[in-house]
């Protein structure tokens, strides 16, 4: 599954967390040190190839060169050595004496890296909130979770658990009872809505660990309430949840949670996310406590409801198809599971 997943890209930080100071990460495994120069962003192997010590216990010169901090070896931004202080200055160094520089960018506030020669296309944005001046998006937050990054953006799909979850929070306003509804695949989307008697909730997965939850108020009449909401809701209001898992392990992920709104623009983003990290710790007790770890690709693996469940047999089915275009030789997938690493 690595290397399907190597070729999607992967948030890894906060890039205002980030300057030419190296900074060690993880991604799908793979130990990496990441810094910005001039605005660019600049990701290699956290590993000198002279004897393999931490790069990212170095520093960056005022040009955007990494030293290594153990004989000093010096490589500009695009990887190459660019000098050797205990070897002869009059010697040329061998070009293929260079680092491994990764593909990155910065977008919507983080640090993205694609470990891939092949990108999938860049990740966009519903209703192109980013660039829309209706809309008002921002971070909520980002935690640290011990689990797998198709368990965590599978939870994030599922409304089926918020009666019971996230009781008094995010509860569906007509019950705990899912009624049919259409999920639909289009590449590496998924997309289906649900309305659920107050809100028309639209959701888009983009493989394989975005899911972005759009909630629009529809009737005003329902009082119940969501997190979110302060009781004066009108019709049209439209939040957008994004959840983005990134795999630092198999079984360990970092998730960056955004919103994005298109009412009271010019009050503190404070004021809609208050209770949201309590929303998100009753999430991490559950799923940090699923077996298995990562989420079994075999339909009978675990048991499955067609209507509640839908959205997520989608979202493992794209899984198979992945790995059965990759593995064509591959006749049971029993024992498959969606690894990171």
């Amino acid at each position: 599954m690595r290397d399907i997943l190597i070729n999607y890209w992967h948030p890894v930080e906060v890039a205002n967390k980030l300057n030419n100071t190296p900074t060690p990460i993880n991604l799908l495994g793979e130990r990496l040190v990441i810094y910005i120069h001039d605005g660019e962003p600049v990701v290699f192997k956290d590993l000198c190839l002279h004897r393999g010590a931490k790069l990212s216990g170095g520093i960056v010169d005022e040009n955007g060169a990494i030293q290594c901090p153990y004989h000093g070896w010096k490589f500009d931004s695009h990887g190459n050595c660019i000098l050797i202080p205990s070897m002869n200055a009059e010697k040329k160094i061998p070009r293929t004496w260079c680092l491994e520089k990764y593909q990155a960018r910065i977008a919507y506030d983080l640090f993205w890296i694609n470990l891939g020669e092949h990108p999938e296309p860049f990740p966009t944005w519903p209703s192109d909130a980013w660039n829309d001046k209706n809309f008002e998006v921002f971070l909520v937050n980002s935690y640290t979770w011990s689990s797998s990054a198709g368990r965590i953006a599978e939870n994030a799909i599922d409304f089926s658990h918020f009666n019971f979850v996230h009781k008094g929070y995010t509860e569906l306003a007509d019950g705990p009872l899912i009624k049919d509804h259409d999920v639909n695949t289009v590449g590496d989307q998924i997309h289906y809505e649900y309305y659920d008697s107050k809100l028309l909730r639209k959701y888009r997965i983009d493989f394989p660990f975005i899911v972005h939850d759009s909630k629009k108020v529809v009737n005003t009449n329902n009082e119940h309430k969501t997190w979110s909401e302060r009781g004066d809701s009108k019709e049209g209001d439209t939040t957008i949840l994004t959840f983005i898992a990134s795999p630092i392990e198999a079984d360990k992920s970092k998730i960056f949670v955004f919103m994005a709104r298109n009412y009271k623009l010019n009050e503190p983003n404070a004021n809609f996310t208050e209770g949201f990290d309590e929303i998100m710790e009753q999430d991490r007790e559950i799923v940090e406590g699923q077996k298995p770890e990562n989420i079994p690709l075999h339909i009978r693996a675990e048991v499955n409801v067609s209507v509640p469940d839908g959205a997520s047999l989608q979202y493992r089915k794209l899984f198979v198809d992945k790995v059965k275009n990759k593995n064509s030789h591959i006749e049971t997938f029993d024992n498959l599971f969606v690894t990171n690493c």
